[in-house]
């Protein structure tokens, strides 16, 4: 799409898929078929693209391997594609083109059109990236017809639209509203809202670019109206910068300010930097028109600010320029002196990184048309030699069949008519023993089907009570909504179940002005785990309503009464195994006192006024159960001050296996880890948590399965 801010970028980091790269590596773990570890390889290199793309290639390779050791010809096609995208990704565009090239070349042995086109647009994609525009136009149009012949109109209008954004980066205008009208006549014929605002801004875009205003206003309106319709605050936002840069162009510069203004708000409620600060540039440019110089400053200063933290030296430059021209316009020498010397080397600056861009684009093109060229090359010596070796073939079997017939002729001539009477009798007897062992294998091959269908049924079955069992756990845990209402404080959730449903669980809840946190360990994982996990919430519900919170040691007395109750505990051999171990808290959110009390799991604290240390403070070495000890929960108290950090946890972090040696993390590891990153938010915390156990699973040569539940709550005292 042409954005109306040709340098914007957006810089919301986008969320990890781990659960559904965790449902992947169950399955590549479980599956018994090769093809299904093929496609789950291609699957795995392809969600790791973008994030990681040295993992995605590991992952591209491993299912390449293997569909070419069983011969697995549309499971290696998709690995040369999905291979060809990481390299794509990284810029290396020469051994992207070679790869979706292989990947052509077999879909076009398999027929497959849809894969070709895709394969096609792509490469096309780093043409128009390396500015080859001819090339990529080529691409664009062997795409679009291996799309026409599938009638696939959703391919075909993607091609139009970038045939068209090619088109207007050579300044074709004529031609780029041509493809772009085509692209947009699919769009409505397919009612796809989206892809009809995005034509409908293409469209207007260029009409600036011809001064050719009203008309593109009119299309900027068209698109407005369709992204107010589907609730697109980002695309509401850039068809106000659209209407200001129009405004603008023609002079009128209180129109201008007044949408600019609009689509300030919009991006700044999206939290969109790089919208914000290209738009509070044309805020200052606009009063800048106005003489409104003081606001203009102002503006102007709070595009640099963002411009600097997003590192964005295009919107640098315009921020000093209009800083220089401001003060200039107020007779500020000084100033305007200072302004435009920090424009002219952003300017600067800016020359020599295109000017680097356009020769390493250059050479891109260079290397990119030589190795075409060779790929060509050795396309033809192998087209040749295929030729030559299939008549070889030929030739060679039709002098065996010659033999073999001869050979055959001169038997049937030398047996008699009794031998052929006898064979007869021979090959009857055989035909009848046949045709009872066929029988038989068809009977076995029935009855094989019918257990394999009854256990695909038990399977779904099992499956879709797990699925259940899930949505219940998540309907009893609270969400992050609930918690931010009663936590006033900073804190995250690190919450990974190791299989689909947990036997860990959180708890938070609010009783006048105690705050109450706990994190606890069922025994086991799984669905035996989560139906303890869900017990123990329910219990420290029905303890908190009916008795209140005398002390945190209180809560867990009574909660494991509870437990023994339901689980009908009477003292035998074993039953100790059934229970739970837990960390509980009571926070005094008026004076910030503590109260603790922990079955067999502790609760980490850093004071920050003391160095970042950590201090470790035990709970009882018995759990919510029966057990040899019965004493009461010890209640113990702390003060916290301003700036403080607790964490509670089960054991699942400290007990992962994995790194080079295989061993467990250990609670050391984990201690030392809090403490480096406790400045940092708490959300970085969480992200710092979940890649280290990542890494310590899957970042060496041999890698592990997740081993437990992990959860890790944590707590800033603001």
């Amino acid at each position: 799409m042409i954005s109306f801010i040709i340098n914007a970028q957006n810089k919301i980091i986008k969320e990890k898929h781990t659960r559904k790269i965790d449902s992947l590596l169950n399955i590549l773990h479980c599956a018994s078929h090769d093809t299904i570890k093929v496609r789950t390889f291609a699957l795995l290199c392809d969600e790791y693209r973008n994030n990681d793309p040295e993992k995605a290639m590991q992952y591209g390779k491993q299912g390449l391997f293997l569909a070419q050791k069983i011969a697995y010809k549309r499971g290696t096609a998709i690995c040369y594609n999905n291979i060809g995208n990481v390299h794509n990704i990284q810029g290396s565009y020469l051994d992207a083109i070679e790869y979706y090239q292989k990947s052509i070349d077999i879909n076009e042995e398999l027929g497959d059109k849809k894969s070709v086109a895709h394969c096609y647009g792509n490469i096309g994609i780093i043409y128009k990236e390396q500015g080859n525009y001819p090339k990529a136009i080529e691409y664009y149009q062997q795409s679009l017809k291996k799309d026409e012949e599938l009638g696939d109109k959703k391919g075909m209008a993607q091609c139009f639209g970038n045939i068209g954004i090619v088109y207007y980066n050579q300044g074709n205008f004529s031609k780029a509203i041509e493809y772009m009208q085509k692209d947009m006549e699919i769009a409505e014929e397919l009612r796809d809202n989206k892809g009809m605002a995005s034509c409908y801004n293409n469209l207007g875009v260029i009409y600036i670019e011809q001064k050719k205003y009203s008309k593109a206003l009119e299309y900027y309106q068209m698109s407005l109206k369709i992204s107010e319709k589907s609730g697109d605050k980002k695309g509401i936002a850039q068809c106000y910068g659209n209407f200001g840069i129009a405004y603008y162009a023609q002079g009128n510069y209180p129109n201008a300010l007044k949408y600019y203004q609009q689509a300030l708000a919009i991006f700044e409620e999206l939290g969109n930097k790089g919208g914000i600060t290209i738009t509070l540039g044309n805020i200052a440019s606009s009063y800048n028109k106005l003489k409104k110089y003081n606001n203009a400053i102002e503006y102007a200063e709070k595009s640099l600010k963002i411009a600097k933290e997003i590192g964005s030296l295009d919107d640098e430059m315009i921020a000093f320029e209009n800083l220089a021209e401001a003060y200039d316009s107020l007779g500020n020498t000084k100033k305007e002196l200072i302004y435009y010397k920090l424009f002219t080397m952003a300017k600067d600056s800016l020359f020599n990184e295109e000017k680097h861009k356009q020769i390493t684009k250059m050479e891109a093109i260079y290397q990119t048309e030589k190795k075409q060229k060779e790929i060509e090359l050795k396309n033809t010596q192998l087209a040749k030699k295929e030729v030559e070796v299939k008549q070889q073939k030929t030739q060679k079997f039709a002098f065996i069949g010659s033999f073999i017939l001869m050979l055959i002729l001169s038997v049937v001539i030398f047996k008699s008519y009794r031998d052929k009477k006898k064979a007869n009798i021979l090959l009857t007897e055989q035909k009848h023993e046949i045709e009872e062992k066929n029988e038989e294998l068809n009977q076995q091959n029935a009855e094989l089907a019918a257990q394999r269908d009854y256990i695909a049924q038990i399977h779904e079955n099992i499956t879709e009570s797990i699925r259940y069992a899930e949505r219940i756990q998540k309907a009893v845990l609270p969400d992050e909504q609930y918690i931010k209402n009663r936590i006033q404080n900073d804190f995250f959730i690190l919450f990974k179940p190791k299989d689909i449903v947990s036997g860990d669980f959180y708890f938070v809840e609010q009783r006048k002005n105690k705050l109450l946190i706990a994190v606890a360990d069922c025994t086991g994982h799984g669905v035996p785990g989560a139906f303890m996990s869900m017990l123990g919430i329910s219990f420290l519900n029905e303890i908190i309503a009916k008795e209140g919170v005398q002390s945190a040691s209180h809560v867990l007395d009574e909660l494991r009464n509870y437990v023994i109750h339901s689980l009908q505990q009477k003292g035998i051999m074993g039953e100790q195994k059934d229970g739970m171990d837990i960390a509980f808290v009571a926070l005094n959110i008026n004076t910030n006192e503590l109260q603790f009390a922990g079955a067999n799991n502790p609760i980490y604290l850093i004071h920050t006024n003391t160095n970042n240390e950590l201090t470790e403070i035990k709970g009882d070495k018995m759990p919510v159960a029966i057990h040899d000890s019965m004493n009461n929960f010890t209640n113990q108290i702390i003060q916290l001050q301003k700036g403080d950090i607790f964490y509670l946890m089960s054991d699942g972090y400290k007990d992962q296996f994995g790194g080079s040696k295989g061993k467990k993390f250990l609670s050391n590891n984990l201690k030392q880890l809090l403490c480096e990153h406790c400045i940092k938010s708490m959300n970085e915390q969480k992200e710092v948590l979940d890649n280290t156990i990542e890494n310590w699973k899957t970042g060496y040569e041999i890698k592990y399965e997740q081993t437990d539940d992990i959860t890790v709550f944590g707590i800033k005292i603001n």
